[in-house]
Order: C-alpha cells, then structure tokens, then sequence
C-alpha cells in the first residue's frame, strides 16, 4: 500500500528520523529497503550499493502519535548523501512488504564512520550503528607459582578393639523350647500381616488415587511458534475476508490481540467493513475496555470507523459519531459531523444512537 514518508536530520551529524505515517504495522522486526535511480548497484546495503534487493534493520523504530519513526545512523545516511529522492519499501516480518513510496532526502552533515571493508553476506542487513570502543589489551599469560611437594606422610600406629568374650548359650533342651519359638513366630506373622493388610495398604491406595495423572512429555525439537509466523502461513493460504473476519475472532478469545490485530488488518485492507470496525477499535480512545498494548490514535481510529460508515455499518456510524462528538487522542471534536453520523446509525434502528442524538447539545 501506498505510503506518505518524511525525513528530519538530526544535530549529530550523519543521524536522522525517517518518519513514516499511514501505516498500521507493530515496530517489532520492521525492516527497510532502500533504492536510489543512478547506478547500476542501486539497492543499499550496509556494505555499499548492491544490484540486488537487501532489507536493513535499524537498531530503533518506536511508534509515537500514530507515526513510525525509524531511526537511522552514519550506515544509511552518510551513503544518501547527494542522493535527491530515493524509493523506499517496509517490510513486517513473516508478513512480506507493508508499504512503499517515493522520500526525497533532505542534505545533511555526514560522519565519516562508514568502514567499507566490512561486507555483510544475509540478505537482511543488521545495521552497526555507532562506532564500538576498542577492547582493552589481552591479559599477560598465568604462570602458575612452582609446585611444592608435600611432606610424607606420618604413619598411623595401628588401633585394634579388644572385645569382651561372647557368653555362651546353653544348647536348649527338650521338645518345650521348640514349641515357644513356634508359637512367637506364629504371633509375629499374624501380626504383621494384619497391619500390612488394615494400614498399609490402604495408605498405598490412598497416595495412588492422589497423585496427578502421569502427562506425556514435550516431542523433543518441537517448537512453539510465534505469533507472526502463525498468521503469516495463515495468510499465505489466501483466505477470503469473511474467513479472516472470523480467524481474527478466534484469536481474540484465546487472548492474542496481536495475532487479532494482524490478521483483521489484511482483512480491512481487503474491503471488509467488519474488519475495518474491529480494526479501528484498536485505537479509538473511547473504547472500553482499551485495547492493551496498544496506543489511542483518534485520527486513525476515524479513518477506519469512516470507511466502515461508508459500508453501511450502524455500528460504524455509531461509533464514528460518538468519536467526533467527543474527540481526543489528536482528535478534535466535531458535532456538526457527529451528529450526521449518529442520524444515519438511528435510522437504521440502533437505539444507543438515539440516545447519544438526545445527549447532544442543540
């Protein structure tokens, strides 16, 4: 999709601010390719210019207002330096390309920090940034002190225990000492198999009807994939709008807005009015609950809300009314406009429209 770019140098020389409205992209993992016109080797790396397309990662991009800033060091702004305009593409990652358009680079101080012995082989480049101090020298060798040798042992003199004399048994008599022997190891037995039987054994299958059922063990080498990949091989089967309407629910009950958030968006840009409402929920100010983790943007929550309104979406109408009436997050209100909007969604029956028409001043 089309994008609107600006860039802003900044007082260290060979620094700027690539600021980049119009874009609904997390920051996380964003990448840029930049092409200039003259020259064969027309595409920017962080080696030089290459002939073939290379994607450079700046160290920082922060969302601010609803714009991106990417901010970019010596390794991309020295180079530019003379260049008029150059094209510019973003790229989100297991996403594919976001956004393109044409930046005219503004002239600035360079730094001279460009080192263009270092060549940098992946396809997607991870810029140096600024310049590393030096290590400190390596540590002279140890030399370990000359072993000492251990004076011989001193012997041990040799212990030995006097024991008393065992007293001697006298050999039992007769057919009566055999019968009390037999008669206590009877008694013995029966006793201990009566304790195992009304003690122990309950006690073993008490602990076996505790203890938790035995769980199967992670595959090892499985896995978890992230949210992006998940939604970017989701995408890659090119579902219809309606499907992704629908995925984008999904996530949403097991608790991933981001998941949500990504595969509602391809879905808005596609035309779909209940993904544009879903989308734009993300930033209007006046939802509750806020979306977390994600920062209020008035304007761009009325950019979506309209196109939904457009659709013939009461809710849109609605919600775009009620976002005009009261404004905020850099969004001025407007009840000329919110008023319009509301006696759309009212005409269409919804009865929170009628009362939000009563609530407004004449």
């Amino acid at each position: 999709m089309p994008l609107r770019a600006s860039v802003d140098p900044q007082p260290e020389p060979g620094h700027a601010i690539l600021r980049v409205v119009d874009l609904d992209a997390l920051p996380e993992g964003l990448t840029l390719s930049i092409q200039r016109q003259q020259g064969p080797d027309t595409h920017l790396a962080d080696d030089g210019w290459r002939r073939t397309e290379a994607w450079l990662q700046p160290e920082r991009v922060v969302r601010i207002k609803g714009d991106l800033e990417f901010h970019l060091g010596p390794e991309i702004c020295d180079r530019l330096a003379g260049i008029a305009t150059i094209r510019l593409r973003v790229k989100e990652p297991d996403i594919g390309v976001v956004g393109t358009t044409v930046v005219a680079w503004p002239p600035m101080l360079t730094s001279g920090a460009i080192d263009p012995s270092h060549r940098g082989q992946d396809e997607t480049i991870r810029l140096r940034g600024r310049p590393q101090p030096e290590p400190p020298p390596p540590a002279p060798p140890f030399e370990p002190p000359p072993a000492i040798e251990p004076p011989p042992p001193t012997p041990m003199p040799e212990l030995r225990a006097a024991r008393d004399p065992m007293p001697e048994i006298a050999p039992s008599r007769g057919r009566t000492g055999w019968m009390i022997a037999a008669v206590i190891l009877l008694l013995l037995a029966g006793g201990g198999y009566f304790a195992y039987t009304n003690y122990f054994q309950e006690h073993e299958n008490a602990v076996a009807a505790a203890a938790p059922p035995a769980t199967s063990p992670t595959p090892a080498g499985e896995s978890k994939k992230s949210v992006r990949e998940t939604v970017g091989a989701y995408l890659a089967t090119n579902p219809t709008p309606e499907a992704m309407v629908a995925k984008g629910k999904e996530f949403e009950q097991a608790g991933d807005l981001s998941g949500a958030f990504l595969v509602w968006r391809r879905a808005a840009e596609a035309g779909s009015a209940p993904a544009q409402l879903e989308l734009a929920s993300f930033y209007d100010p006046l939802a509750t609950p806020p979306k977390a983790g994600f920062t209020p943007d008035g304007t761009r929550a009325a950019d979506w809300y309209e196109r939904a309104a457009l659709a013939g979406s009461a809710e849109a109408q609605r919600r775009y009314g009620l976002l005009l009436a009261k404004g905020g997050a850099g969004l001025p209100p407007d009840p000329g406009r919110a008023r319009s909007w509301l006696q759309q969604a009212a005409a269409q029956n919804d009865a929170e429209a009628k009362k939000a028409l009563e609530t407004l001043p004449k």
